[in-house]
């Protein structure tokens, strides 16, 4: 899946490794640590997040079923930010994005 994504996570990785540190977010992308974890939408189905601070990013392209499904996926202590760009929308003709 890391080498499938890779090329959509990069501006991601970019900007976490400008804030935390190269070296710092490496170590917290390590399995075994968990701190930072970066996933496709789609992967999230029978996830759970708890005392966690969840990003939604590129949400204009969310559909009102999988803002659904998303919301459903938060549990306790969760900080979430949503953000996307209306007019970047994407989605099929007749297909209603939540932004």
């Amino acid at each position: 899946m890391a080498e499938k994504f890779a090329p959509f996570f990069r501006p991601v990785y970019d900007i976490l490794a400008k804030r935390l540190g190269h070296s710092f977010l490496q170590y917290c992308l390590r399995p075994e640590i968990g701190k930072v974890e970066i996933a496709p939408f789609a992967y999230m189905r029978g996830r759970t997040f708890e005392n966690a601070f969840v990003i939604l990013d590129e949400a204009q392209n969310v559909t009102a079923n999988q803002m659904k499904m998303f919301l459903t996926r938060l549990g306790e202590n969760v900080t979430v930010v949503v953000n996307g760009d209306v007019s970047q929308c994407d989605l099929s003709l007749g297909i209603m994005s939540v932004l």
